[in-house]
């Protein structure tokens, strides 16, 4: 497992977002698909509400290996005074570790949400990711308050792609915990109500 790192620089010739971690023994291709898919998509990160906010985004490369971003909304603004700066901790690994860091991230949530992700879905029951079928992608969206109330969410999706991987089937599904526009992002994403709410050529299940 290897880690690059995206970070926004106000100050030097470099200003605006960089690779500030060493990308030695990483190609121009692995580069460029990680530079293009780490963060979330979307406009309005500056919002007051998503100030400190957390998405998990994890993507294919080219070579087989899978890239899981942990993306967070700081609370820097630009040259401009634009809030909405976003950092990006990537890391590229095998399928094989790509499991096992699922488990370790899914293991280190705190124990009453540990508890809740783990109940068996009752009938009708929300607050659970269904099954993403074949290629198509699935948008879902939940209320978004504050980033303490998205962790649930956060753990539901890790559950559900490490569910997916221990099937009969043993697929890995792409995902993005938390984005702010469906077009161009992951296989399962998942948007707040009050994004989903303003789509009208999609459809979005609420959970």
């Amino acid at each position: 497992m290897r880690q690059l790192t995206i970070e926004y620089l106000l100050d030097g010739h470099r200003r605006g977002y960089n690779f500030t971690s060493s990308t030695q023994g990483f190609n121009d291709d692995t580069l460029k698909s990680v530079w293009r898919s780490a963060m979330p998509r979307g406009q309005g990160w500056g919002a007051e509400v998503y100030k400190g906010a957390h998405s998990l985004k994890s993507f294919r490369l080219a070579d087989g290996r899978i890239a899981l971003s942990d993306v967070t909304v700081t609370d820097m603004r630009d040259e401009s005074g634009r809030a909405g700066i976003r950092r990006a901790e990537v890391k590229v690994m095998q399928p094989g570790e790509y499991a096992d860091h699922l488990n370790v991230l899914l293991r280190a949530y705190p124990t009453p949400l540990q508890t809740e992700i783990q109940r068996k879905p009752g009938f009708l029951e929300r607050k659970r990711i269904p099954r993403v079928k074949g290629e198509k992608q699935m948008i879902l969206s939940h209320p978004y308050i504050h980033a303490q109330n998205w962790i649930l969410i956060e753990a539901l999706v890790v559950k559900a792609a490490l569910d997916e991987m221990s099937g009969w089937a043993g697929r890995i599904v792409p995902f993005t915990t938390l984005a702010l526009d469906y077009r161009e992002e992951s296989q399962l994403v998942i948007l707040p109500e009050a994004k989903a709410r303003t789509l009208t050529d999609v459809y979005v299940m609420g959970i």
